[in-house]
């Protein structure tokens, strides 16, 4: 599956089908990705920029940061004004500097940038889609087209993770996605995989793309994990800062890892 595939699937969905109800996951995919503005605006940013305030449940204050994005290679660095905190990501290894945040640098770095932008991530390369099926959430009586996303092995640091998209039938805009969290370092000892619900609840169109403005992450019995009462000044055309990418000799690297170690008997 090939972004270029996509893009054409998507035109040939539009132009040759009209208004007909997309049956398999590709077309599904297609239809949402181009609802959101397509392929090629957001494939060929320099970068994805966004700030995104997290709010865990009973916290005073947001978690605020600036996270910016490398298109391709997916680089990053993430700002986080208020702690006086940043880490960075050059797709090897992750560090930190000042960091006292809840979840290891390497499993944040890409974490909101992945709930923000799964209209676009679901066409990746390595990204395997099921047929299309039909699912609600919880008392919304609505009919979701839905569609599991799998990924090939090597793909990320934990490719046993899974997300099943919740497509909205009349606007195809995603209006939530179910997912896995396997990373072991970011679980309690006790939890191998913990499943969480990402729900969609404002978007916005910035140059072209229809990106979400404000999402609340759930439990699967819909007790509220987090909040995101705020995603703003997206950009998409900010250039990525390379000099980000030289650890300074005071930056703490991550060791963190993604596979709990397996338990041996005495």
């Amino acid at each position: 599956m090939t972004a270029r595939l996509l893009v054409l699937l998507s035109i040939a969905l539009s132009t040759t089908f009209g208004c007909s109800k997309p049956t398999t996951g590709m077309e599904v995919v297609a239809r949402m990705t181009a609802a959101h503005g397509g392929l090629e605006i957001w494939r060929s940013a320099p970068s994805v920029s966004f700030e995104a305030a997290l709010l865990p449940p009973g916290a005073d204050s947001p978690l605020v940061h600036r996270v910016t994005v490398e298109q391709g290679p997916r680089r990053a660095y993430l700002d986080f004004p208020e702690m006086n905190a940043r880490i960075s990501w050059d797709g090897e290894k992750a560090w930190s500097e000042n960091w006292q945040g809840p979840f290891p640098p390497r499993f944040f770095a890409l974490l909101s940038y992945y709930f923000m932008n799964l209209p676009w991530l679901a066409a990746d390369p390595g990204v395997n889609l099921s047929e299309s099926g039909t699912a609600r959430l919880w008392d919304d009586p609505t009919e979701y087209m839905t569609v599991k996303l799998t990924f090939e092995p090597g793909v990320g640091d934990t490719p046993d993770d899974y997300y099943i998209l919740y497509v909205d039938p009349k606007s195809y805009r995603l209006r939530a996605a179910e997912l896995t969290v396997t990373y072991a370092d970011a679980l309690p000892p006790d939890i191998d995989v913990m499943t969480e619900i990402i729900v969609y609840e404002e978007f916005a169109t910035v140059d072209g793309l229809t990106v979400p403005t404000k999402c609340s992450v759930y439990g699967k019995d819909r007790s509220l994990f987090a909040s995101f009462p705020e995603v703003r000044d997206w950009s998409f055309s900010r250039p990525f800062d390379e000099s980000r990418m030289v650890m300074p000799p005071n930056a703490v690297l991550d060791t963190s890892s993604a596979i709990r170690p397996t338990k041996t008997s005495e």
